[in-house]
C-alpha cells in the first residue's frame, strides 16, 4: 500500500461526497431532509451527521487522539451547519492526506473502536473511513430516492480514473 494509492482513491471520495452532496442533498426542500424515511438512520439529517461524526472520528483516531468529540454539536442541525462541519473536517482530512507519506501508511497507531483497543495499520483504518463513506453515500441516495426520486449514483472508481487521464 502506498501512499499515492491512497490519496488518489481519498480524491474520489471527496469527490464523490461533494457531488452527492451539491446535486441531491442541497437541492431537497428543507422538509425532505428531516423526513423519516425509516431507512438506516432514518433522516437524511440524522445520516449526514453520523457520516460527518465518524469522518471526524477517524482522523482523531489516526492522530492518536481518543475520540470525546463530535463534529456536528448542535441539536436539529441545519443542512448549511452540517456541509459546514462536514466542509472542516474535510478540509483537515485534505491536511492529513497531503502530509501522508509511505512510511505513515503502514505504520500502526493504537485505536479505540466501539470500546474495543486495537493496534492497526494507519492504512486500514483510512480504508474503514473510506468504505464507511460508501456505505452512507448508497443509504443517503436511496433516501434521496425514496423521497423525491432525484438521487442520481456515485461514479464509478474507474470512471474517476479516466477521466483524470485525460
Amino acid at each position: 500500500m502506498t501512499a499515492d494509492i491512497v490519496k488518489a482513491i481519498f480524491e474520489y471520495q471527496t469527490g464523490e461526497d461533494r457531488r452527492l452532496w451539491d446535486e441531491a442533498i442541497m437541492p431537497l426542500q428543507e422538509a425532505a431532509f428531516t423526513v423519516d424515511t425509516g431507512y438506516s438512520w432514518g433522516t437524511l439529517q440524522r445520516e449526514c451527521v453520523h457520516v460527518v461524526d465518524v469522518m471526524h472520528a477517524s482522523l482523531e483516531r489516526l492522530n492518536g487522539v481518543k475520540v470525546t468529540t463530535v463534529a456536528v454539536t448542535m441539536d436539529d442541525p441545519t443542512r448549511e451547519q452540517i456541509r459546514a462541519a462536514w466542509d472542516r473536517v474535510e478540509a483537515r482530512w485534505m491536511r492529513y492526506m497531503a502530509a501522508l507519506d509511505d512510511l505513515t501508511v503502514t505504520r500502526e497507531v493504537d485505536i479505540v473502536y466501539r470500546e474495543t483497543e486495537m493496534r492497526t495499520p494507519v492504512w486500514q483504518t483510512i480504508f474503514h473511513f473510506f468504505n464507511h463513506n460508501t456505505l452512507h453515500r448508497a443509504e443517503m441516495r436511496q433516501m434521496i430516492a425514496q423521497i423525491s426520486g432525484a438521487a442520481g449514483a456515485d461514479n464509478s472508481f474507474s470512471a474517476h480514473c479516466l477521466a483524470k487521464a485525460g
